[in-house]
């Protein structure tokens, strides 16, 4: 009979240590570990500062220390430092920007100030195989009594899809500034590799595929053929978004130096340039890690405004 019992207490110890393990990969293992910073990140909904003033004097000083670099090098390696400093001088803390962590990178995102001001979406072109910041963001959103539509596109199924679809729909198109194939940096099942990839124009994917005009929140990872393309004419006054009549409130953009680095890095300055120039977009939180992260803010759209 003892050893019955030594029996099932082993078997109840793995059960329970089965069940733990359980718990530690769950979401709500991470919603309980997460929920002291989610107090904090919900009260961002409370701080209105004057959005333009802090937009007027962010655009002061990137023109001022940005502008004046014509060397392309110079101009990359410059922008993490103006970046910072000049976020820290316009206060743009005062907006309520939130910081959402994926395994090795960082999203940035504004809830909006207006209860019950739905609907709300959010768009990831580009999976890359990690969806713990929408996680962080749906979860967030719903504290706040917000339902948010996902939509995300990868050209690789593998992982991407059956991750992606945990929260919205997936779909296995890589996305660019036109239609046809060009040369794409994709995450394959062993790592990244430069390819030839069918790329979907980014305009018939929201008209045409979806019928979306109003994008609350587009992350994008700009891997390879995006600079080849006129990808970043979306963000142009009188642009293709405009033409389209196609508003986008706020933006992560992850933008790689691949094989033909002297170009990007040309083509990065020129569309950072003409950016400051319009001064439609607040350009904050620059980073660098190997490629160059930095969120953007429309202060041209009355809608994102009254929003967010």
């Amino acid at each position: 009979m003892h050893r019955y019992s030594q029996y099932f207490l082993a078997i109840l110890g793995f059960y329970a240590l089965f069940l733990l393990v359980r718990f530690y990969f769950s979401d709500a293992y991470t919603d309980w570990i997460e929920s002291d910073q989610d107090e904090i990140d919900l009260k961002s909904v409370t701080l209105r500062g004057d959005k333009l003033e802090i937009f007027n004097s962010w655009h002061q000083c990137f023109s001022e220390n940005m502008m004046g670099i014509t060397d392309s090098e110079e101009f990359w390696q410059s922008f993490v430092g103006i970046s910072r400093k000049c976020d820290s001088q316009a206060n743009v803390h005062l907006l309520g920007i939130v910081t959402l962590r994926n395994s090795d990178e960082m999203k940035h995102v504004l809830f909006p100030k207006i209860f019950n001001s739905g609907p709300h979406n959010l768009f990831t072109i580009g999976i890359g195989r990690d969806i713990r910041a929408e996680k962080q963001f749906r979860r967030k959103m719903l504290k706040l009594g917000n339902n948010v539509t996902y939509y995300g596109a990868d050209p690789i199924p593998y992982i991407n899809g059956d991750l992606y679809s945990q929260i919205g729909t997936y779909f296995p198109l890589a996305i660019g500034g036109k239609s046809g194939i060009s040369n794409a940096r994709v995450m394959e099942k062993y790592g990244y590799i430069e390819t030839n990839m069918i790329h979907i124009d980014i305009i018939y994917f929201f008209k045409e595929i979806l019928n979306i005009t109003t994008i609350d929140n587009l992350w994008f990872d700009a891997e390879g053929e995006e600079f080849g393309n006129d990808f970043f004419d979306i963000f142009y006054e009188n642009g293709r978004f405009d033409q389209n009549k196609i508003d986008v409130c706020q933006t992560n953009i992850e933008i790689h130096i691949t094989s033909d680095v002297p170009h990007r890095k040309q083509e990065f300055m020129k569309f950072l340039k003409r950016i400051i120039e319009e001064k439609r977009f607040g350009v904050y939180f620059g980073d660098e890690y190997g490629h160059i992260r930095m969120y953007m803010f429309n202060y041209r759209s009355q809608y994102c405004l009254e929003k967010f």
